[in-house]
């Protein structure tokens, strides 16, 4: 990966779009799925030299005081924050036993397999379709991923599941060549493999 990427027009356009309100890492991610791979070192450097903000601040001042301080809800805001509310008895995300299934934030359901304390997510979770996929196969290698033919995240069958490098994966993202479809999305893996020996062909033949 080059230290000094060249941005194409529409890269910067989406970048200076999403960045005001988005952190390093959600604006890393969200280009990613879209154009070829950058880390947030880039995204962080790319700001700088553009003089872009995030405008993000999350940090309380000396002296701040919560603007709900106080207050009660409505009955409107009870009903609508009592579905994630701590119930009696509830046990902590950090309590769940082993083999716990949960659909988190990111659309993925994530599978508890340690029970180790303190330890972070990716210590006693995995998510579901990696291990699907390393009980059939193997490990995902580095600079792969494994792709959902349906691009549906909750659906983790094997015939669902295909492995696929990141460069694929930003070129299917980039041209819009997947969907619900899976046959369409194998398709657009092909494809997607085509346009990028085209374009290599081209900068060869320059």
């Amino acid at each position: 990966m080059r230290k000094n990427r060249k941005y194409t027009a529409e890269e910067k356009e989406f970048l200076k779009e999403y960045i005001p309100g988005h952190s390093y890492k959600e604006t890393c991610k969200a280009f990613n799925e879209r154009f070829p791979e950058i880390k947030e070192s880039q995204v962080r450097a790319y700001m700088k030299n553009n003089k872009i903000r995030s405008g993000r601040d999350c940090r309380f001042v000396k002296g701040h005081v919560p603007p709900n301080k106080g207050k009660k809800m409505t009955p409107e805001q009870y009903a609508a924050a009592a579905p994630t509310m701590f119930k009696s008895g509830h046990k902590p995300h950090n309590e769940m036993p082993v083999g716990s299934e949960v659909v988190a934030g990111d659309g993925y359901i994530w599978v508890k397999i340690d029970n180790k304390p303190k330890a972070g997510q990716y210590v006693n979770w995995k998510q579901k379709h990696i291990l699907l996929w390393e009980e059939h196969n193997c490990p995902v290698p580095e600079g792969c991923v494994i792709k959902f033919l349906d691009d549906d995240r909750t659906n983790v069958t094997i015939e669902n599941l295909q492995l696929i490098t990141k460069a694929q994966n930003a070129r299917l993202n980039q041209s819009g060549l997947h969907g619900p479809d899976p046959e369409l999305t194998k398709l657009g893996i092909i494809t997607a493999d085509l346009i990028t020996a085209t374009a290599a062909a081209k900068r060869r033949n320059k």
